[in-house]
């Protein structure tokens, strides 16, 4: 699925994974690299760059709203932050392809589009970090029926990570080499197969 648009068919238990657009080359060519430079604010106004990476372990979750698995997702990262609260060398930072305002409606509990579907889906609000993808909240909102189409700035994150799937988790060490890449997410809200997997991987980097 294109997380440019936004059918009901994409608030169904079976998109597993959910494709976008293929992106000039795959995430898996940045694994055992930097973490490509990145500069923007997250939307509590923390400045995400190089110094935000470095001397951290960094779960970073590429998600959208809509796509199933990163809604089943959200539950057990807010989880993984809450087991981890006395490691303060981890951190976890969402890069959603989705505007500020839209965010912030999500993560709220406002009556608005976002927070709706939040709701409705029984999904919790995000605890970690959130940094939006798509730019500022000027940007253009074309509709088609029941699609919304966000502009192609949007696809500037992607484009720069490598992101063809959503959810995609990157483990970035203190040294801001990306170490793991995982694509697709919990095919449940109470995954535990999933939950297990991160918590090895991430114990793997704190010890």
């Amino acid at each position: 699925m294109r997380p440019g648009f936004m059918p009901k068919v994409l608030f169904t238990p079976f998109c597993i994974l959910c494709i976008i657009l293929l992106t000039s080359f795959e995430s898996k060519d940045l694994l055992n690299k930097p973490m490509p430079s990145l500069s923007a604010k997250t939307l509590d106004g923390i400045v995400i760059n190089r110094d935000y990476f470095k001397g951290h372990c960094t779960l970073v979750s590429f998600m959208y709203i809509g796509c199933m698995p990163c809604m089943n997702e959200i539950g057990l990262l807010n989880r993984l932050k809450n087991e981890y609260a006395n490691y303060p060398h981890f951190q976890i930072l969402c890069i959603a392809r989705q505007m500020k305002t839209q965010m912030i409606d999500f993560n709220t509990d406002n009556k608005s589009v976002f927070s709706n579907i939040r709701r409705a889906l029984n999904v919790p609000p995000i605890q970690y970090a959130i940094q939006p993808a798509c730019g500022s909240d000027s940007s253009k909102i074309q509709k088609q029926g029941e699609h919304v189409t966000l502009v192609s700035e949007c696809n500037t994150i992607s484009d720069v990570y490598g992101i063809d799937a959503f959810p995609t988790i990157f483990l970035v060490d203190s040294d801001c080499v990306i170490r793991v890449i995982n694509k697709g997410g919990p095919s449940q809200p109470n995954d535990t197969l999933f939950y297990n997997r991160l918590k090895k991987e991430i114990s793997s980097f704190l010890q």
